[in-house]
């Protein structure tokens, strides 16, 4: 039985960069890194020279909706439609970013995150979510990157909440190289049957990347979060994605994390336990499978 690769996103470590949190993943043992989806700051060679320095690998683009200002919205049920263009060409821009460097897929909010009011309505702003992302799912398919929905809590985007929603707007896309993803600390408020069952719902086809942190968004191990069963539901559906941490020290927020206001110990600290209960647990899952 393969053992599911664990990931870490680097956009906990704010502006560092990324030889730096290269080397500082490296010696925690994790098997590589989420990279934050702002393609204008990488060079895909120099990713690519960093990933074999440290012996890691990136697995997925980790796209950020809203974009870094006002006039960047990257919202794709924007009512504008210059503005939905501009979300498009940002999400092929991710798309071709991990082309070149080697990642299974993009992550993709299809409208604001940490705004959860709506453009228009829920029904024309999921309608427009949808004809955007059938536009930039061409373009996904023809690099053979998968683009994975991201549902995320209701206090935080107006659209897609649940593994439920997210499987529903891929199949209106109707594209399988537009499939869905969780991340635990939104999952614990929407998924009313409990995360396993979320994923065993979801199923292989749909369910391909899994961002985790504890029910606290600390680091997996420090809080409450069934990670057996979590890592027993991956096994039981031949899951093939990766697992990516992005666990907050006690007290911070993304905010904190986005703006280097977290302390390099505490964060690597907290980050070499999560990885270790991880590793532990799923060490369980496979001996008793």
């Amino acid at each position: 039985m393969n053992k599911i690769e664990i990931f870490v996103n680097n956009w906990i470590f704010g502006n560092t960069s990324l030889e730096e949190v290269a080397s500082r993943v490296s010696k925690i043992g994790f098997d590589g890194i989420e990279l934050v989806g702002e393609p204008e700051i990488y060079n895909s060679n120099e990713v690519n020279r960093i990933m074999k320095k440290y012996g890691l690998k990136v697995n997925s683009i980790c796209g950020m909706h809203p974009g870094p200002d006002q006039n960047d919205l990257r919202a794709l049920c924007h009512s504008d439609k210059q503005q939905r263009i501009n979300a498009i060409n940002y999400v092929k821009s991710c798309v071709d970013l991990a082309k070149e460097i080697g990642a299974r897929s993009v992550l993709v909010v299809p409208s604001l995150v940490g705004q959860p009011g709506l453009f228009d309505s829920k029904d024309n702003d999921w309608k427009r979510a949808v004809e955007s992302l059938q536009i930039a799912g061409q373009y996904a398919e023809k690099n053979e990157i998968y683009l994975t929905i991201e549902p995320i809590n209701r206090y935080e985007v107006g659209l897609v909440y649940s593994i439920s929603d997210a499987i529903k707007m891929c199949k209106e896309i109707n594209n399988d190289y537009v499939r869905t993803m969780g991340d635990t600390f939104h999952m614990q408020i929407e998924e009313g049957d409990g995360i396993p069952n979320a994923i065993r719902r979801a199923g292989e086809y749909y369910f391909q990347h899994l961002h985790v942190a504890d029910n606290t968004r600390e680091a997996p191990g420090l809080g409450t979060m069934p990670w057996r069963e979590i890592i027993r539901a991956l096994y039981d559906i031949n899951y093939q994605g990766g697992i990516s941490c992005e666990p907050l020290p006690k007290g911070k927020a993304p905010y904190d994390a986005r703006s280097g206001n977290i302390p390099a110990e505490k964060l690597d600290a907290d980050l070499a336990l999560g990885l270790k209960h991880l590793r532990e647990e799923q060490e369980i899952v496979i001996k008793k499978y």
